[in-house]
C-alpha cells in the first residue's frame, strides 16, 4: 500500500489489520419490532456512503464502482483473476488490501490522518483486471490517473499537494473566507454545504458583493442519496418505540428533504431528550474534521444497540460530574456553585450510554462521541455521551509491544493501555466535551452572562474584552483550529483528572484491585507521551500541516509537557538504533505533570469560552510546530509504520417483510467487499 506522506511510496501489504465489530449477542436480545427499527435505520445510514465518497475526492465514487463492479463480474471469486492470467497472487492480494482499506475509510484518503492511499499495483495489471467487463473497463479509464498518482498527498485546501472535494474549482482561502462572511450575513449554516467555483450561473437564492463575482446558493447536493435515506427513515418510523423517536425521524426527513439546518437542530433537541433508547442512532452532517476550513461536516450514519449492564457501571461517574468539574483549573469557590464563570449555571449531565454499533457509515470508526455539537442546544437541552464498546474492545486485540516505551515496561504498558483508553475516553466525552460555556451575545442586546459585571480573565486579571457576537459560532470564529482545540481541551480534562483516585475507583481501580490505581496513573502518563509521538505520523511535511485534529492535539500536549512539565516527561532518541522512547518520572506526576496539564487546559478553555482566537492561535500554533528534534522523532515514527485498521461490519436483511436476519462476514478483505456489495448501494450516474 502506498504511503504518500513521504518520498517512499511502498508499504508492506501486511501492515494492515482487519477487525470484526461484533454485535450478534446484543442483536439477538432485541424484540422483533426493535430489529425492524434497527434494520431500516441501518439502511438509512448506509445510503449515505456515496455522500462521504463524494465529499472525500473527485474520484472516490468511481473507485467504489470499480471495486464493486469487479466483485460483481467475478461473482466474488477473486482467484479468477489469477486463473485467467490477469494478475499474480501478490498483485491480487495488494489490490484486495487497497479495496479493504478504501471501503473501510469510504474513500481513498485514510479517515485517520487524511493521507492518500494508493494501490500497490501497476496500471497494466489494473487494466487486465478491468477487462472482465465493459463496465469496469470504462470506469477504470475514467479514474486510473487520479487513483495511482501523487500528489495530491492529503486532504486540505486544494493546491499542488492537497485536495478537498468540499471546494470544487480553483478556490482560494480568501474566497472561502469571503463566502463564509456572506453565509453568516444571510444566516446560511455551512455544515451541509459544498462550494463550487463555476463560470455558469447556478440559480440565485442569495446574491452578495463579498466577492467581485456574485455568490449563488443552490439546493440539491446529494439529493438522490437523501431520497433513499428519507425512504428508509419513513419505513423506520413504523417501528419507533415512542413519540420522541417518531418526531425525531420526521425532523430528520424534513431536514434531509429541504436542506434545512433549522429542522436538523430541532431534530437534535428531540434526540437528546430520548434518553438511553435500546436502539440508538446518529444521522446527519456531524463532524467538520475533514474540512480544511473547519466548518463543513461529513455525513455520519451510526446505528447502535445499547448495553444496559455495561452502561450501569458508569452511573457513579455521571452522578458525580459536578464534583469533578469543581476540581478543574477554572473553578472558583463561591462563584457559580464553585464551577466558576466559564461554566454553565447548571451542568446538564448527559445521557451516557455504552453501545455496540450495528452500522457505522463514516470515514473513521470512532471509539466514542459527545453530541450534539451545537453549544446552544447543549447548554439548554443537554447532550449525549455514546461509547462504542465493540470498537473499544478492538484495542485489546492489538498484539506486539509498544515501540515508544522502554522495553523494560513495554509488556506492562500493553497490559494497562486498554483500561487506560477506556477511562480517558469516558472522561474525555463526559467532562471534556461536556464542560465549558461559550460567553456571547445570543441575540442583539441579550447576553448569556452579566454584561454589567463582566467575568475576570484569570490571565490578565481584567474584565474579559471579547465574547461571541450574534450569529457567531465556535467553528465560525476559530475556523480550522476549532476541532483540534476542542479535542485537545477534552483530552486535557481527562488527563488532568487521571491521578484522581476517587474517579479511578469508579472504574474499579484502587489500592486493592489487580491493576493498582498508582500504576494506572503512571501508565496513563506514558499513554500521553506515546500518543504524542505516534501523532507525528499525521504531520504532512509537504504542506507543514496536520492532517488530523486529534493527532495535532496529542502532539501539542506532549510538547507542552516537555517544555513546561519540569521533567515529568522526557523523550530519549537513539539515532543509531532508530529508537524513540518516552520516559515518565513517577515522583513528579501529581505535582509537575498535573500542574503543567492544568496550565495548558486553563488557557485554551478560557480563550475558547471568550472567543479569544488570537491568543489561542499563537499559543497552539507554536505547540504544533514540528522541527528540530521533533522532526527527527517523526522520521523514526514514519520508518516504523503501524497497521492501518480495517473493520468488517454486518448487514441486516428483511425476511418475509417482517423478520430481520443479521449477516456476519468473514474477517478479511473479501469479507469487507462482500458486505458492501450486499448493501446494494446503487451505482453512480
Amino acid at each position: 500500500m502506498a504511503s504518500p506522506n513521504e518520498t517512499s511510496r511502498e508499504l508492506p501489504t501486511q501492515l494492515t489489520a482487519t477487525h470484526q465489530l461484533h454485535i450478534e449477542d446484543l442483536f439477538k436480545g432485541l424484540t422483533n419490532r426493535e430489529k425492524l427499527y434497527a434494520h431500516h435505520l441501518s439502511r438509512a445510514a448506509w445510503y449515505g456512503s456515496r455522500i462521504i465518497l463524494r465529499q472525500t475526492s473527485a474520484e472516490a465514487e468511481k473507485i467504489f464502482d470499480f471495486i464493486i463492479g469487479l466483485h460483481k463480474a467475478c461473482q466474488g471469486e477473486w482467484n479468477k483473476f489469477i486463473d485467467n492470467g490477469s494478475v499474480s497472487r501478490k498483485e491480487l492480494d495488494n489490490f484486495l488490501e487497497f479495496s479493504g482499506l478504501f471501503l473501510s475509510n469510504l474513500g481513498n484518503y485514510f479517515g485517520d490522518g487524511d493521507t492518500k492511499v494508493v494501490p500497490d499495483i501497476s496500471a497494466d495489471a489494473l487494466r487486465k483486471m478491468a477487462r472482465i467487463s465493459a463496465e469496469t473497463k470504462y470506469v477504470l479509464e475514467s479514474i486510473i490517473g487520479s487513483l495511482l498518482e501523487t500528489p495530491p498527498y492529503s486532504l486540505g485546501f486544494p493546491d499542488g499537494n492537497s485536495t478537498s472535494n468540499y471546494y470544487i474549482g480553483k478556490i482560494t482561502k480568501e474566497e472561502v473566507e469571503a463566502i463564509a462572511r456572506a453565509m453568516e450575513k444571510y444566516s446560511i449554516e455551512p455544515e451541509n454545504t459544498r462550494i463550487f467555483k463555476v463560470t455558469d450561473r447556478r440559480g440565485p437564492l442569495h446574491v452578495t458583493n463579498e466577492l467581485e463575482a456574485p455568490i449563488y446558493s443552490e439546493i440539491g447536493d446529494h439529493s438522490r442519496e437523501m431520497g433513499e435515506i428519507c425512504s428508509a427513515l419513513t419505513e423506520a418510523s413504523k417501528y419507533t418505540a415512542n413519540e420522541k423517536q417518531t418526531a425525531l425521524l420526521q425532523k430528520y426527513i424534513e431536514s434531509f428533504q429541504t436542506g434545512s439546518m433549522k429542522a436538523y437542530r430541532e431534530a437534535q433537541k428531540i434526540w437528546v431528550s430520548d434518553v438511553s433508547p435500546r436502539v440508538e442512532n446518529i444521522l446527519g452532517f456531524v463532524e467538520p474534521y475533514r474540512d480544511p476550513y473547519g466548518v463543513r461536516a461529513e455525513w455520519e450514519g451510526a446505528v447502535c444497540i445499547s448495553d444496559p449492564d455495561e452502561t450501569s457501571k458508569l452511573k457513579a461517574l455521571v452522578d458525580n460530574s459536578t464534583k469533578f468539574i469543581r476540581m478543574l483549573p477554572w473553578a472558583v469557590p463561591g462563584v457559580n456553585d464553585g464551577k466558576g464563570p466559564f461554566e454553565a449555571n447548571l451542568f446538564q449531565a448527559p445521557d451516557f450510554t455504552i453501545v455496540h454499533s450495528l452500522a457505522f457509515c463514516t470515514s473513521h470508526v470512532w471509539e466514542a462521541v459527545n453530541l450534539p455539537n451545537y453549544s446552544d442546544i447543549r447548554e439548554s437541552y443537554g447532550s449525549k455521551n455514546i461509547l462504542f464498546a465493540n470498537r473499544m474492545n478492538v484495542n485489546s486485540n492489538v498484539s506486539g509491544p509498544c515501540k515508544y516505551v522502554h522495553p523494560s515496561v513495554a509488556e506492562q504498558f500493553g497490559h494497562f493501555n486498554p483500561a487506560i483508553r477506556f477511562i480517558v475516553t469516558a472522561v474525555h466525552e463526559l467532562l471534556g466535551h461536556g464542560t465549558g460555556k461559550l460567553l456571547g451575545e445570543t441575540s442583539l442586546g441579550t447576553f448569556n452572562f452579566d454584561i454589567h459585571d463582566l467575568p475576570i480573565n484569570p490571565f490578565t486579571k481584567q474584565p474579559i474584552k471579547t465574547w461571541y457576537q450574534p450569529g457567531q459560532t465556535w467553528t465560525s470564529v476559530f475556523g480550522k483550529l476549532a476541532t483540534s482545540i476542542e479535542e485537545c481541551r477534552a483530552m486535557l480534562v481527562s488527563y488532568y483528572l487521571a491521578d484522581n483516585k476517587e474517579l479511578l475507583a469508579m472504574f474499579g481501580y484502587d489500592d486493592k484491585s489487580p491493576m493498582k490505581a498508582d500504576d494506572i496513573i503512571y501508565f496513563a502518563f506514558l499513554h500521553i507521551g506515546v500518543e504524542g509521538i505516534k501523532a507525528l505520523r499525521a504531520f504532512n511535511v509537504q504542506d507543514q500541516a496536520w492532517g488530523q485534529p486529534h493527532a495535532r492535539a496529542n502532539f501539542a500536549i506532549l510538547k507542552h509537557l516537555l517544555k513546561d512539565g519540569e521533567g515529568v516527561m522526557s523523550v530519549e532518541h537513539d539515532p543509531l538504533s532508530e529508537a524513540v522512547h518516552v520516559h515518565v518520572n513517577r515522583s513528579r506526576i501529581s505535582s509537575s505533570g498535573k500542574s503543567s496539564i492544568g496550565r495548558m487546559l486553563h488557557r485554551i478553555h478560557v480563550w475558547r469560552c471568550v472567543a479569544d482566537v488570537e491568543s489561542c492561535r499563537k499559543f497552539y500554533e507554536d505547540l504544533s510546530v514540528v522541527d528540530g528534534e521533533y522532526e527527527a522523532w517523526r522520521q523514526v515514527v514514519i520508518a516504523n509504520p503501524e497497521p492501518k485498521w480495517k473493520f468488517v461490519q454486518p448487514n441486516t436483511f428483511l425476511k418475509n417483510d417482517c423478520e430481520v436476519e443479521l449477516r456476519v462476514y468473514e474477517n478479511s478483505n473479501e469479507g469487507i467487499i462482500q458486505s458492501f456489495a450486499d448493501r446494494g448501494i446503487y451505482e453512480s450516474n
